[in-house]
């Protein structure tokens, strides 16, 4: 019962952060911020974002997760009414740090690691792939649905001040965080390593110091080849994020604003597009996996739309380059369900948390850092530096990651609990090691 609860909480969340994205540089525009303390203001969340997830990834098995859900759901509720009603700067800055919003218009804050380790622990096996593509899938759908609201609700409210619509967005998302709490009180979390079973007795903060430290020490530090696999991994996914840095949804929405001139009700239906593409493409991706592996399936459908970012400064109107966008949108996601799969296969089950924050974390912190160059760059002068560069980077992880990870195999834990007998041909996409590297 967890899968499809997470997955309506996913699809929920997205909702508000897609439709936020569309809006969200423009909105901080209008209050007076310049691209460049725009793109400094995402970093600073995108960072806050990532420090955040890496206390919850070591703090979940002892909060519980169900705890650290709720938790982060309040957030949502704060930041937004922050941001509808402050007027101050330094309350909309604050908001924007210490809120929960997502430049990037699909995710924000540590509700992914969470989830995906609830996943890990209430699918098969041979089914996670599958899963994590329906998750990803209502996620993407989510934050297409939230684009187009997003568009029409500014184009619905035309003939009032631009800075009213993008308010009531902001409101909107910030009440969708009480549907959010519900759903995750009603999750079932027996079976999951990261509840009551191991909450400690004596629940003290220098308890949990300690253990944060030690736990950091472990992944940090420690010399077995499952932590070195996730750093190593880590490490990677943090190039390719620096590089999705560059181009978020909602700088991509000012690059569009600044470079052709067109505004949230030409972005928003373009977004929503871009959004429902990559969300059917997680339907096809658990049958490519099976067919050409899940590292094949990372790199090979990702490595031509990072090539594709270098192509778009160079079209000469706005329809050519939401053209090549709602092209790349294809393939630019099918890479996800089988990364997190892939992530949580090479480790054993009770690392699955750590391993998903300090991925999760890791490519956070290192999309945080891109905005505000980019913020900088397109306050100078209207370029395409920033999408050249996003494709520059992506292109290297994609080699780099094939290279780096072709002959590791899975987890011992993983292969033993999948019984390779009596199973239709094509579950048995972890039968032959040679498949899935």
């Amino acid at each position: 019962m967890n899968l499809p609860l997470v997955c309506i909480a996913k699809a929920l969340r997205t909702v508000g952060f897609g439709a936020v994205s569309v809006v969200f540089a423009l909105y901080l525009i209008e209050r007076g911020f310049n691209t460049t303390e725009v793109g400094a203001l995402f970093s600073l969340t995108l960072l806050e974002d990532a420090l955040l997830t890496t206390v919850v990834s070591v703090f979940a098995n002892r909060l519980g997760m169900r705890a650290v859900l709720l938790l982060s759901s309040l957030l949502i509720l704060i930041g937004g009414f922050a941001l509808a009603f402050a007027q101050a700067p330094w309350v909309i800055a604050l908001a924007v740090v210490f809120g929960i919003v997502s430049p990037a218009g699909y995710e924000g804050g540590p509700f992914a690691p969470i989830e995906q380790a609830i996943i890990s622990q209430s699918v098969r096996v041979e089914r996670l792939t599958a899963a994590y593509s329906w998750y990803n899938l209502v996620g993407f759908g989510g934050a297409a649905l939230g684009a187009l609201l997003a568009g029409g609700l500014v184009a619905l409210m035309k003939g009032q001040p631009a800075v009213q619509a993008y308010q009531a967005i902001f409101i909107l998302n910030a009440l969708s965080s009480f549907i959010l709490a519900t759903i995750y009180l009603s999750l079932d979390t027996s079976v999951l390593s990261g509840d009551q079973r191991r909450r400690p007795t004596n629940f003290m903060v220098g308890g949990l110091l300690k253990n944060a430290k030690q736990s950091w020490r472990d992944v940090l530090f420690g010399h077995s080849q499952t932590q070195t696999y996730v750093r190593q991994l880590a490490g990677l996914q943090a190039i390719d994020a620096f590089g999705g840095g560059f181009v978020v949804q909602s700088l991509l929405t000012c690059w569009f604003y600044q470079r052709y001139h067109v505004d949230a009700t030409f972005i928003g239906p373009v977004f929503f597009g871009c959004n429902i593409i990559a969300a059917l493409s997680f339907i096809v991706a658990p049958y490519v996996v099976r067919r050409i592996g899940l590292l094949n399936a990372m790199v090979f459908t990702h490595l031509p739309c990072s090539l594709a970012l270098c192509l778009m400064p160079f079209l000469p109107t706005a329809g050519w380059a939401a053209s090549l966008l709602l092209l790349r949108s294809v393939f630019s996601s099918m890479d996800i369900p089988a990364r997190q799969a892939y992530t949580m296969l090479i480790v054993p089950a009770d690392e699955r948390p750590a391993a998903a924050g300090v991925t999760t974390s890791a490519r956070a912190v290192a999309q945080g850092v891109a905005p505000a160059l980019t913020g900088f760059l397109m306050n100078n002068a209207v370029t395409g530096l920033p999408l050249v560069l996003a494709g520059v980077f992506k292109s290297v992880y994609d080699v780099s990651l094939y290279f780096a990870f072709k002959s590791v195999p899975f987890h011992n834990e993983a292969l033993d609990r999948v019984p390779l007998l009596d199973k239709p041909t094509d579950e048995l996409e972890l039968r032959e090691p040679e498949r899935v590297r």
